[in-house]
């Protein structure tokens, strides 16, 4: 058996109780080496722990206990408690937050009489406050959802608006990617120490994820200084009287306690640096500081694998893993359910106390710095609440059937927004509205148009609404009354309605122009809450929510049959797979190793299909869907021959939805989960050179899986022809149309 596979106990560093520390077998990490597992034991007594670790030494020195189908005899053998430490992660799990949630409190629809929206929108444009005007969040009181100028939603938030009990439910991360996100925090503040940057930059790095989507200073709280500069910009962000409503839950012996708890972290964490950054300097004979660029970059990928292979830094990982966890021990309402690892996979909480459920709540979906150090925003996966919640400027006409679906904000660059995200586009079937929420100072920028074009590929632009926030700051000496500024700012949409005819045909945008009739509207100043005499901004969102109600009409029957000729779609799928991997051989070798590493990590181990702005499977959803929408709006033929303009779109549409919402399981699959251990394969690379080996690995990948069709048939492209025609005739059998061959 040897050392590799030897279990011992472990003190807990936040608590009494003993761990269990071990290589497993059966799964590896990111190096592909012998996963390092540490749980708890849940006992403080050195014989129980003992005859714990034996039990578990039992399984690792026999191998015909390493599979999950011994798990029963493993039952018979040993405690549970060490059955479920051994075999509970062997095969890899599907995260599905949106099932966890959907048990507790499920999303009704249409035939509920509710209207389900789904805000899309670029980061700083007011999507969040807007939900906030929806339900009657009091800015100031309530402060929820949170918002600020910078990136804050980065999990879904659905609201339901309903009659009864404040009921709330939070799906989390799991402690695999909990841990993953802790390990990569630990690898850059490490290799920023060993860099020498001062402390605060160290600090930064490792409480502030790259992709600022997990933040470690929500959990463990920040140093003095940073904390006070935070404290200033978050109450002037949300209002300087805030903390007169809400006193901070974290007191000053409190803070004290993470400050000293997170110096130390961060001694260790410098300690480290310089312990890496000496063996390093000996292996390659010299001085770090002197390194050339290339060789500087050389280094820092072997520092990050030296850290995440060193017992010292996974000792460290470790212990702050178990100081995020106990966060949840916090708590004091609702009940956080675990896994059988003792993990919690969701928090479940219902009340009659508005006051209390928002307080409660916020614990989870807050970025309020004077909480900091107990806030558990960055663990959830998703939060879902119900209750009676209505707007204040709504409240005759009684509660309004809607459930509000808000997530992360799009970039602003045309790098980051071209490509919508997946987890975005998913979304697209189950919602009856997609509301499109702009800032109207700077209308219609990248992101934005990344929307259209993408609704409008995909079918669904019967769904759009359009609303332009910060009206009232809309100002110039050519816009002398409301008309003229509405017309202003409606001119950037028409004129990124226009990219969408030239994108995808002059019949998309003139669909997109007829659908926008009277569901294009412009609010201002409503981070406030609206008094009376804000007349033009209450009727125009009064307006909107009738527009959400009649989006669940249902629709009039269709008496149109479109008739495809396959031949046009290979044209088309062809063109596609050439702009994908022209579009990817352009930008692949320009990018940093880095992240070319890190989106191997993100498809290969972590089961995300992008990484930042590097999202190949929507790339190739993006591409086909567009090149398919222009040959599904030019049929060769109709039955009856001359259907109205208004029924030919509505096929037109239906049979886009359904070839859209079929085309994500395919690109999914030629990408990424077909192809999981190449992805693995290629982060797996090291030593010199190993940045270009990786991206020849990603181009070998999606070479394969986006082939370009030739003269002369291929077997990789003739397979993703197939696949595109047999995806295309099942969408077009459910849309009722027909092909021909």
């Amino acid at each position: 058996m040897g050392d590799t596979y030897r279990a011992a106990k472990n003190r807990s560093q936040r608590r009494e109780g003993w761990c269990i520390l071990f290589r497993h077998p059966l799964r590896r990490d990111a190096q592909g080496k012998p996963l390092r597992v540490r749980r708890g034991l849940g006992t403080r007594h050195d014989g129980d722990a003992d005859r714990l670790v034996d039990q578990m030494n039992r399984l690792l020195g026999d191998e015909s206990y390493w599979t999950p189908a011994a798990r029963d005899r493993a039952l018979r053998d040993v405690d549970p408690l060490i059955v479920s430490i051994f075999y509970d992660d062997i095969e890899p799990k599907f995260e599905d937050s949106w099932a966890v949630r959907d048990s507790v409190i499920p999303i009704p629809g249409p035939e509920d009489g509710y209207a389900r929206v789904l805000f899309l929108g670029p980061t700083g444009a007011g999507k969040t406050t807007l939900v906030r005007q929806l339900i009657g969040s009091d800015p100031r009181y309530d402060r929820f959802p949170s918002t600020s100028t910078a990136k804050t939603t980065v999990f879904d938030a659905e609201i339901v608006l309903a009659e009864g009990q404040y009921r709330a439910v939070a799906s989390f991360l799991s402690r695999d990617r909990v841990r993953h996100h802790i390990e990569e925090c630990v690898a850059a503040a490490t290799s920023a120490a060993a860099e020498g940057a001062k402390e605060d930059e160290i600090a930064r790095r490792l409480l502030e994820h790259r992709e600022q989507r997990f933040r470690l200073s929500y959990l463990l709280g920040t140093l003095s200084a940073a904390a006070e500069e935070e404290t200033d910009e978050d109450l002037e962000d949300a209002d300087e009287k805030t903390a007169e409503f809400e006193p901070p839950e974290v007191g000053l012996e409190e803070r004290k306690q993470l400050e000293a708890r997170l110096r130390s972290y961060l001694s260790r964490v410098t300690h480290l640096a310089e312990s890496v950054r000496g063996e390093l300097a000996n292996r390659l004979n010299e001085r770090v500081d002197a390194l050339k660029a290339a060789d500087r970059d050389a280094f820092l990928e072997l520092l990050e694998d030296t850290v995440r292979e060193d017992e010292e830094a996974q000792s460290l990982i470790d212990e702050i893993l178990e100081d995020v966890e106990s966060r949840f021990e916090l708590l004091e309402h609702g009940q956080p359910e675990r896994d059988r690892s003792g993990w919690p996979i969701r928090w479940v909480f219902e009340t009659e106390d508005r006051t209390l459920f928002i307080k409660t709540i916020n614990r989870f979906s807050s970025n309020y710095a004077p909480n900091f150090g107990r806030l558990l925003a960055p663990l959830v996966q998703g939060l879902r609440v119900a209750g009676p919640f209505q707007p204040v400027w709504h409240r005759s006409d009684g509660i309004p059937k809607l459930v509000l679906t808000d997530g992360e904000g799009l970039g602003h660059t045309p790098d980051s927004a071209w490509s919508l995200p997946t987890a975005i586009t998913k979304r697209y079937e189950r919602s009856d509205v997609i509301l499109l929420v702009d800032n109207a100072t700077q209308p219609m920028v990248a992101s934005p148009q990344a929307v259209l074009r993408s609704v409008a590929a995909s079918g669904h632009e019967s769904k759009l609404v359009v609303v332009f926030t910060h009206f009232d700051q809309v100002k110039g000496d050519n816009l002398p009354n409301e008309t003229s500024k509405r017309n202003h700012v409606r001119a950037s949409l028409d004129n990124a309605i226009y990219g969408i005819d030239a994108a995808l045909g002059p019949g998309a945008g003139r669909s997109l122009r007829r659908y926008l009739e009277g569901k294009v509207f412009f609010v201002g100043g409503i981070d406030e809450s609206l008094p009376p005499h804000k007349r033009s901004t209450r009727a125009q969102l009064t307006q909107l929510v009738q527009v959400f109600r009649a989006a669940i009409a249902p629709p009039e029957p269709i008496q149109a049959v479109p008739v495809y000729d396959m031949a046009n779609l290979v044209l088309g799928a062809t063109v596609a797979a050439r702009q994908f991997q022209d579009s990817w051989d352009a930008r692949l070798p320009a990018e940093h190793w880095a992240r070319v590493k890190a989106l191997t990590r993100r498809l290969g181990y972590l089961g995300e299909d992008e990484y930042d702005t590097l999202k190949p499977v929507a790339d190739m959803i993006r591409l086909l869907s567009e090149q398919v929408r222009a040959f599904i709006a030019a049929p060769r033929n109709w039955h009856p021959e001359k259907p109205s303009e208004e029924m030919c779109q509505a096929v037109i549409d239906l049979v886009s939805r359904e070839f859209f919402s079929r085309l994500h399981i395919m690109a999914s699959s030629r990408l990424w989960t077909a192809r999981l251990r190449e992805w693995q394969q290629a982060y797996e690379r090291r030593g010199p050179g190993s940045g270009n080996l990786r991206k020849h690995e990603v181009k070998s990948i999606y070479s394969v899986a986006a082939p370009v069709p030739g003269a002369a048939p291929v077997p990789d492209a003739s397979e993703f022809l197939d696949e595109i025609r047999s995806l295309f005739r099942e969408a077009t059998l459910a849309a009722g149309a027909k092909v021909v061959v």
